[in-house]
C-alpha cells in the first residue's frame, strides 16, 4: 500500500484494517509489516507451489477493487502517480513473476535508518508511524518479541485459500 507520501500514512493504517477484516472473512491469517518508507505491506501465505500469480491475482484484485469501491476517495489501483491524486494506492500488481517486494527487517535508505518491519495486527492502529521502527528499535524489538514472521510458511500450509479462489471463480462467473 503506498500512500500519496509518509504524511498520509494513516491512508495505510485505515486499508490494512479494512482489508484484514476482508481477509478475516474469508478465514484467512494474515500478516503486516511496515515498508520501511512511507506504507505498509500485507502478506497471505499460501501453500507453496499449489497456485499461479494469475490464480492468486483474482484475490489479489478482487479485494483490491472491493475496498475501491467502497471508498473511492481514500484507494485506488490507478498505477500512474499523476492520475492518483491524494488516494492510496493499492499495489495488487506487485505479486506476480519477476517483481520485487522489500523483505521484512529489510533497511531502507531513509535519514533515519527505516527498516521494514513486522507488526503485530494490534500495534495497527492510528499511532502507528513507520519512524519508529529504526535500525535501532528493531534490533531491541527482535530481542522482546522475536521474528513475527516465525510461523510464516507453517501458516501459509494450513490456509484455506482453495476454497476462497473457488468460491471468488463462481462468483466471478456468475458476473
Amino acid at each position: 500500500m503506498d500512500p500519496p507520501s509518509v504524511e498520509e500514512f494513516s491512508l495505510s493504517v485505515e486499508a490494512a484494517v479494512r482489508l484484514k477484516a476482508i481477509f478475516d472473512q474469508f478465514q484467512l491469517t494474515s500478516f503486516v509489516k511496515t515498508s520501511g518508507g512511507k506504507g505498509l505491506q500485507l502478506y497471505i501465505p499460501i501453500p507453496f507451489n499449489t497456485f499461479t500469480y494469475d490464480e492468486t491475482r483474482i484475490f489479489t484484485k478482487f479485494v483490491s477493487d472491493f475496498l475501491c469501491d467502497q471508498e473511492p476517495e481514500w484507494f485506488t489501483t490507478e498505477r500512474l502517480k499523476k492520475n492518483r491524486g491524494n488516494k492510496l494506492y493499492l499495489d495488487y500488481v506487485q505479486h506476480h513473476e519477476g517483481k520485487t517486494i522489500v523483505a521484512p527487517y529489510s533497511p531502507r535508505g531513509t535519514e533515519i535508518g527505516t527498516i521494514a518491519t513486522p507488526l503485530k495486527w494490534e500495534e495497527v492502529g492510528e499511532s502507528l508511524r513507520p519512524e519508529q521502527f529504526t535500525i535501532n528499535t528493531v534490533m531491541e524489538r527482535m530481542k522482546t518479541i522475536g521474528d513475527l514472521f516465525r510461523e510464516f510458511r507453517k501458516v501459509g500450509e494450513a490456509q484455506p485459500f482453495a476454497v476462497v479462489l473457488e468460491q471468488l471463480k463462481e462468483l466471478l462467473e456468475e458476473k
